[in-house]
């Protein structure tokens, strides 16, 4: 079909030119393929942006290396990206300590003011000194020192003169008499001296051990196991440091808590619960059964917010902490020994709950799930909650992809993460633009990442949903997004995301493009709308109004069909409830094609509602007039009985070329066809 776009009216009125409003967006611009998948993840999980050489460093875990990326890259260059550098850190090691037993490379970070990296080394014993080594950009060897163990993410003070490691301290063998839990710590090392002279100081939780300290800590909600010292039993995952560097906060991810770390005197000054979230409120709804429907709605349960990736921000002088609140459960130790520890419990209904049973913090009487299903703001120094997105992340991912709603990360089954954890928020980041302060939160399970205004923490906006995964195939696409990395070069933003599943990095851009009406913003079909109305096919029925949910008429779909054809009409017929010109041409011309049927010679039946059939009809017969279209007569839907005999060819047929499909595998031909709708037809035309 030719398109000539026409210099037409608006819908039903005269032309006006929408009101601009701005609004972030993302977008892909690059991408790196590693060529592994590992559907137990773990492949290109962390990501660290070095701004000094304008690349990206990823953290491979099955070549267990480090590779460079180049983020100067060609239009042409841009979806087949590659390394230029790899490191060898087990080999790095040997070179100065040939005792260590490599375990694993967990994390990298980039120094803020030198082309400076360093990474954090667990060793293969469980209970065994890991290693923050310290290279060049290009990876030549400055320094190491020991720190804790099982060091699991490692970063640079923002003014970066010290180095940080979350050092977990599992107990991986289980529990039991003889068995070793590691005791959790952070270290602080200094680089003020240069890096052949670290110095390197580890922090532990001993003075939480007492009767009194502990009670506090339980008061508090923070989780530990029964008859457990606190320096034994708390994890830390992962370290952010203020605006400031005056201060780190350590997610102690199974703990539901974070300490913080006081790094004018290198001292733990406080360790707090996070408390948790009642799904039984408004606005904190989810869906919790694998029934394989869509059913999000408010439960007698609690959240734990058990956060993971966390970031820092200061507002107004204020310093928050953001929360990618993924939940985490306990399971250590061989499944066939008496040490083995799992502290989940499956309900008939395939709800996976805490067995609190062993563990202090919690409030009888309450059933808890895992993670919290959400991003939230947390005052760092209250850790008050100040901000939730609650219900947000399953009831958009749900309009974006109902037919994969809670899928997995290895599959793309329908409800099938609902009883646990459902889009597994991971990992997030914060940005600025301006004056505008954004954070963007990877949804581990069924991919992509959410993106949101925080600029006015307590009342945070949601502003774009950018889910790059392949649902044609369990993995395929970008799956599974785990470490990010924000870029900010001369106002302008982009984010790159580590899938660590599909093997896969992306570079995403962040814009702020106008959207032409305020009614779209966070409606699933937006693309598809701002889309068509760029190109002069469609217009709002005001300034700012789209009504993406309101029927389409039969004359707006003559309209929008000839201005795509731009054929003119051979002769213009005067129907009574046509008035204005350019509205007579185009249902003349799709009246004279036989595209769409009036209601009698007099009467088209402009002001009608089309509904899904007359309008499938109606783009299958443009289609087939230019014959751009391949005829398919199989039934397409359950409901095809419902479909009228002369409309089944066009339906099925449409639904074959991909143009026009139903939702939940029905068509629903009598239903009134929606604006949204016809938006997202006409672009599939003009793509």
């Amino acid at each position: 079909m030719s398109r000539k776009l026409l210099a037409a009216a608006l819908i039903g009125a005269a032309v006006t030119t929408p009101a601009i409003i701005a609004e972030a967006a993302l977008s892909l611009d690059a991408r790196y393929d590693s060529g592994v998948q590992n559907e137990d993840g773990g492949t290109t999980e962390i990501v660290a942006y070095n701004p000094h050489s304008h690349a990206t460093y990823v953290v491979n875990g099955e070549t267990k290396k480090i590779e460079a990326i180049s983020l100067n890259y060609t239009k042409d260059e841009a979806m087949n990206l590659k390394p230029f550098l790899s490191i060898d850190i087990a080999k790095t090691i040997a070179s100065f300590d040939q005792t260590f037993e490599y375990g694993d490379l967990t994390s990298i970070t980039v120094h803020p003011k030198e082309n400076v990296i360093a990474v954090s080394v667990q060793a293969k014993g469980y209970n065994t000194a890991g290693y923050a080594v310290v290279l060049t950009g290009e990876g030549k060897l400055l320094g190491a020192t020991k720190v804790g163990s099982q060091p699991d993410n490692i970063t640079f003070t923002t003014d970066g003169t010290k180095l940080l490691t979350a050092n977990e301290g599992e107990p991986r063998e289980g529990y039991g008499k003889d068995i070793v839990d590691p005791k959790g710590s952070i270290s602080v090392i200094d680089t003020a001296n240069g890096y052949d002279v670290l110095t390197e100081e580890t922090l532990f939780f001993d003075a939480f051990d007492t009767p009194e300290k502990r009670a506090e800590l339980v008061a508090d909600n923070v989780i530990l196991k029964k008859n457990t010292n606190p320096s034994d039993d708390l994890e830390p995952e992962y370290i952010a440091v203020n605006e400031a560097s005056t201060k780190a906060y350590v997610a102690l991810q199974e703990n539901n808590a974070v300490a913080t770390i006081d790094l004018t005197s290198n001292e733990v000054v406080s360790v707090k619960g996070l408390g948790f979230k009642d799904h039984s409120k408004p606005g904190n709804e989810i869906d919790l059964l694998k029934d394989g429907k869509i059913d999000i709605k408010n439960e007698s349960y609690f959240g734990i917010y058990m956060p993971d990736g966390m970031a820092t921000v200061s507002i107004n002088g204020k310093d928050y902490l953001i929360t990618a609140n993924e939940g985490d459960g306990r399971e250590w130790g061989d499944e066939d020994s008496e040490n083995f520890h799992l502290n989940e419990i499956e309900t008939e209904e395939e709800i996976v709950t805490y067995d609190t049973s062993g563990y202090d913090g919690f409030v009888d009487g309450q059933d808890y799930i895992f993670g919290a299903r959400s991003f939230a703001i947390f005052d760092a120094e209250t850790m008050d909650v100040v901000f939730d997105s609650g219900s947000d992340f399953e009831t958009i991912t749900a309009k974006h992809h109902p037919e994969h709603f809670n899928a997995s990360n290895t599959n793309v089954k329908l409800d099938n993460r609902s009883g646990k954890k459902g889009p597994e928020p991971e990992d997030v980041k914060v940005g600025k633009i301006g004056d505008e302060i954004f954070a963007y939160i990877g949804l581990e399970r069924i991919g992509g990442v959410m993106m949101y205004n925080i600029t006015n923490p307590a009342s945070a906006k949601f502003e774009d949903y950018l889910n790059l995964r392949d649902f044609s195939d369990e993995i395929a696409g970008d799956v599974s997004p785990e470490g990010m990395a924000v870029i900010t070069k001369e106002d302008k933003q982009q984010l790159v995301v580590g899938h660590e599943v599909s093997g896969t990095v992306t570079v995403l851009n962040v814009t702020e493009e106008p959207s032409v009406f305020k009614d779209i913003k966070n409606h699933p079909d937006k693309e598809a709308i701002v889309n068509v109305t760029k190109l002069g096919l469609f217009n709002g029925i005001n300034e700012t109004t789209f009504a993406p949910n309101k029927p389409f008429n039969r004359s707006h779909a003559a309209l929008v069909l000839h201005r795509l054809s731009g054929t003119p009409a051979s002769d213009v017929t005067n129907f009574n409830d046509v008035k204005a010109p350019a509205t007579q041409v185009a249902v003349s011309w799709a009246v004279a094609n036989e595209f769409i049927s009036p209601v009698n010679n007099k009467v088209f039946g402009a002001a009608k509602p089309i509904t899904r059939e007359e309008f499938a009809v109606a783009v299958y017969n443009a289609l087939k007039a230019n014959g751009q279209i391949t005829a398919a007569e199989a039934p397409a839907y359950t409901d095809d009985a419902k479909i009228s005999a002369h409309a089944k060819q066009a339906v099925a047929s449409l639904k074959a070329a991909g143009i026009m499909t139903g939702i939940d595998n029905e068509f629903n031909p009598k239903q009134s066809l929606t604006r949204a709708q016809a938006a997202v037809v006409m672009n599939k035309l003009v793509k």
